[in-house]
């Protein structure tokens, strides 16, 4: 309970990073399916600001709400396959592991992703204890669901399927009506993405799972940057319990076909075996694998518990009290760092969150002083934050990637009769052919984003008029999320 209320204390205190805010445009015009990403998240979005309103706790209410449910799910199905004494270790690796606490205050796609991947593999555990076909359908709910959150989980699908082949025993599964139900209740829970899809070109496959053929060099210096990023993030003790877990599940299965081994494994070996292939050629984000890191708490309890111990008696207890210590001080350092940072740095990952509203007051003064209607961008980091800070009337318009505005209303022919201002990053060229589409662009200069009187970022600044042409008028018809939310109130 103490640390629910330290989540909630800090997600309703701490600004926005810049993906929480552009997940929040997309939530203030919801929609089947967005670009980037299946649409769960701005569903949770607008559910928590439509309770608390569009405020940083409104916004990641659903992250707090997930930190309370996430552990209560990971024990039942931990309990279910191996034991209460397993399951209470599993718990309390997870809560110590530095990736799964900050994820119960910020609120990306990931957080459904996890959420509804442990929500299925519970419901595949109580199939398996008890016997009862009819959890087939709640395992379709909940795969279906998790496919709304996140394209990762298709690989959800792919454990299933190696637990029902990888035992004789389970193949009588194939005979159950409710199996087939339940792939359908799944299939039938993806049409919002499949419509939005089709209605765009397809363009959100074409981006994600361009990734997969996508040609790129051999260099497993990648690799080796996940595994590093995997070690501090699930905390250098727990993350080395969990391989040694690994190794007990792969003996189970492979020396006793025992199933409850079999299932905890499938659901982390497809997702762990393409990434280790995406690694040796291209970068994996640490958050990636974020839904593996229930299962491999799990994975670390077995290394420690009697009955399945891959650690010495003697290490047991002294490599559990270290593991926990140690996740915990790594998880209270990061949490410490994000509501007062140590250290004040560009290069700071936190820092993103950090010197926005100054900024954006700073911007709105530029606007009134240049006798600017709007703001302009070509990023969508920018775009975000400077929608969420800005006075409401004022309008952000994103000069590029529309399909990444694609929900989002035009903005009326008034709204376009004066200039923008223009902010981009110093260290980004200015958008291409920016002057071929504008009759006047006018330099004014640089504005820094700052904390705590430290630089943080450099933005050019520079006045627009004149649109030239249908695609410039094209870019100037999209409002902000903000903006057009406040106007569809008539306010």
């Amino acid at each position: 309970m103490v640390s629910a209320l330290l989540r909630a204390t800090l997600a309703a205190t701490t600004e926005l990073s810049d993906d929480e805010a552009y997940y929040r445009l997309w939530a203030l015009a919801p929609a089947l399916s967005y670009l980037d990403h299946p649409p769960m998240v701005a569903w949770l979005i607008a559910a928590g600001q439509g309770i608390l309103g569009d405020t940083p706790l409104g916004i990641r209410l659903a992250a707090v709400v997930t930190s309370l449910v996430g552990p209560l799910v990971l024990w039942r199905t931990v309990s279910l396959l191996f034991g209460a004494d397993v399951a209470q270790r599993a718990v309390a690796f997870a809560l110590a592991m530095p990736l799964l606490s900050v994820g119960g205050i910020i609120i990306t796609p990931d957080l459904p992703s996890v959420l509804f991947w442990g929500l299925t593999g519970w419901a595949m555990a109580e199939l398996y204890a008890s016997g009862n076909p009819n959890w087939w359908l709640a395992v379709g709910l909940f795969s279906g669901l998790g496919l709304l959150s996140k394209y990762t989980n298709l690989f959800v699908g792919a454990g299933i399927l190696i637990w029902l082949i990888g035992l004789k025993a389970n193949w009588r599964w194939f005979r159950s009506w409710q199996l087939w139900a339940g792939a359908a209740i799944s299939a039938l829970l993806t049409l919002p993405v499949i419509v939005w899809n089709s209605q765009h070109g397809w363009a959100s496959f074409a981006k994600q799972f361009g990734r997969v053929v996508r040609d790129q060099a051999f260099s497993p210096a990648y690799l080796l940057e996940a595994v590093g990023s995997f070690v501090l993030l699930a905390s250098p003790i727990i993350a080395a319990l969990a391989l040694l877990g690994l190794g007990s599940l792969i003996a189970a299965v492979a020396k006793r076909r025992d199933p409850a081994a079999l299932l905890l494994a499938a659901s982390l070996f497809p997702l762990l075996l393409y990434f280790g292939v995406h690694g040796l050629h291209a970068r994996v984000q640490p958050n990636w694998l974020a839904p593996l890191y229930p299962a491999l708490a799990a994975a670390a309890a077995l290394a420690v518990t009697a009955r399945h111990a891959t650690v010495a008696v003697a290490l047991r207890r002294r490599s559990t009290g270290a593991g926990l210590g140690l996740g915990v001080l790594l998880t209270g350092l990061i949490l410490a760092h994000a509501a007062h940072p140590l250290l004040v740095s560009a290069k700071d990952p936190t820092s993103q969150m950090r010197g926005w509203r100054e900024f954006a007051l700073e911007i709105d003064r530029l606007r009134r002083v240049h006798g600017a209607c709007a703001v302009a961008t070509s990023h969508y980091t920018i775009a975000a934050q400077l929608a969420y800070h800005l006075p409401t009337q004022v309008p952000v318009l994103p000069l590029n990637e529309p399909l990444r505005y694609a929900h989002l209303p035009p903005l009326g022919a008034a709204e376009l009769g004066c200039g923008a201002l223009y902010v981009e990053l110093e260290r980004r060229p200015l958008l291409a052919g920016l002057n071929a589409r504008f009759a006047w662009v006018l330099p004014l200069g640089t504005a820094t984003r700052s904390h705590k009187g430290r630089g943080l970022a450099r933005y050019n600044v520079a006045l627009l008029e004149g649109p030239r042409g249908p695609e410039a008028s094209r870019d100037l018809r999209r409002a902000n999320a903000q903006h057009a939310r406040e106007a569809g109130r008539g306010e």
